[in-house]
């Protein structure tokens, strides 16, 4: 099922931009117990890290105190040396000129350490599967350089990333997850760690307006608009259907952001009145009147809310929420038609579509497939 590859978005929102920031090492020195540095004769094991901060941010710590003395000992360097090199330079080349080794050396030494320090705390049960694939997927996805600038907040950090070529539907929620946090942190001129951690976080977003010095408001439309580009991104380079990128496009313009995060996070509780989102266009009436059935379909049949938009993704993805909830193709129909009757009803009493509108797409709601539903009410 789908469900398990969007929320790996709360994986990457997690822990993957967290890692990278240590990797980056800048102010990575007071979180790592640096006094045991990596000697390049005996690479001897370090002791555990004295990290600071919440539960990711320690382990993280853990895996660079790891990843940072293994390669510094490939790369025959303290690790001291390694964290102040890529802590102080402008980008790889300038650190490998100040180690004395050679840009590509640097880059596989590091990023294949961490690669390898995520694979073993994966295989000891230390790190979620979800939370790795964010890790990998992340390291894969920027550039070595773009990652210093990011941490840095430097403008580097905002250039355009292509989609990455991928047909794994994990990795594609990955992707979705990093691109949301990059993008809203070059919107907001934060920090890219304070504005991934922000969207992992239910109560985030509050913080994240505080720290940014704007609205709440102006963060979620920042998060908005990150989001859509990445699911559209996604959808035109064909690792969507044309389904699923045209209801979490429009997911994205209307849902209420916390609501939404929770969603892709996986922590939604369908059976939590969703609030009808507004709308200012025909289009958005429509994702509004999808949100709100695919929700109260969700909470129908008792499923995490977003096996409802992965359903409708395809047959073969209809026939995975059915293996794995036990329910029948005829009972997630009635539930999806029963909850896309309420969003019409929804939209009707807010004066968001007229009586007439309202008729016509009941009767397509009576004669339509189930894979054709989300079509016709996205836009």
């Amino acid at each position: 099922m789908r469900r398990s590859g969007f929320a790996v978005v709360g994986g990457a929102i997690v822990v993957a931009v967290v890692l990278v920031a240590g990797f980056i090492a800048l102010g990575g020195a007071e979180r790592l117990d640096t006094t045991q540095t990596a000697s390049a004769a005996t690479c001897q094991t370090t002791s555990s890290s004295s990290a600071q901060g919440s539960a990711a941010e320690a382990e993280a710590s853990q895996i660079l105190l790891a990843s940072l003395q293994d390669a510094a000992c490939s790369l025959k360097v303290s690790r001291e040396d390694l964290v102040l090199a890529l802590g102080r330079g402008t980008g790889i080349a300038e650190a490998a000129q100040t180690l004395g080794v050679a840009p590509d050396a640097l880059t596989t030494a590091v990023l294949g350490a961490i690669t390898t320090a995520v694979d073993a705390e994966e295989a000891a049960g230390r790190l979620t599967p979800t939370t790795a694939l964010a890790v990998r997927t992340l390291l894969e996805l920027v550039p070595p350089d773009q990652l210093l600038a990011a941490v840095r907040g430097d403008q580097g950090a905002c250039k355009e990333l292509p989609w990455k070529a991928t047909g794994d539907l994990d990795e594609i929620a990955a992707e979705i997850g990093v691109k949301t946090g990059l993008g809203a942190a070059c919107a907001l001129e934060v920090s890219p760690l304070e504005a991934v951690a922000a969207l992992a976080d239910p109560q985030g977003l509050e913080g994240l307006a505080t720290r940014a010095g704007v609205s709440q408001a102006t963060v979620e439309a920042a998060v908005r608009v990150a989001m859509e580009q990445a699911i559209n991104e996604a959808a035109e380079a064909g690792a969507l259907s044309g389904t699923e990128g045209t209801v979490l496009a429009a997911a994205a313009r209307v849902a209420p952001v916390d609501r939404l995060l929770a969603i892709v996070r996986g922590d939604d509780d369908p059976c939590v009145a969703f609030p009808w989102p507004g709308s200012t266009s025909r289009g958005e009436t429509l994702a509004g009147v999808a949100l709100v059935g695919i929700v109260d379909a969700a909470c129908q049949l008792q499923v995490p809310t977003f096996d409802m938009f992965a359903a409708l993704a395809s047959q073969a993805e209809l026939d995975a929420l059915i293996a794995s909830s036990g329910v029948s193709e005829a009972e997630i129909e009635a539930a999806l038609r029963t909850g896309l009757e309420k969003g019409v009803t929804e939209a009707q009493d807010a004066g968001s579509m007229s009586g007439i509108e309202a008729l016509l797409l009941r009767a397509v709601l009576s004669q339509v497939g189930i894979l054709d539903l989300l079509n016709n009410f996205a836009g």
